[in-house]
């Protein structure tokens, strides 16, 4: 295992001070960022999906109504 040479700051952190400042875990900003984006990209796909089922819909109704027109 390699070893990590501390300064006399990191030495008076608390573990998990420590573990931030030397990038081991995510900060709970970084954390947070990360949700957000999720939530951008899933809010996305939904409204593409939803958009896409909207077109389709339509289209059949479009089919639909000419055939019963003929």
């Amino acid at each position: 295992m390699k070893e990590i040479i501390l300064n006399s700051k990191q030495r008076m952190l608390s573990p998990d001070q420590l573990a931030y400042e030397l990038g081991q875990i995510p900060t709970p900003q970084e954390i947070e960022n990360s949700k957000k984006t999720t939530y951008i990209i899933f809010g996305m796909l939904f409204t593409v999906s939803i958009g896409l089922l909207a077109y389709n819909l339509h289209k059949i109704h479009q089919e639909n109504k000419s055939k019963k027109i003929n």
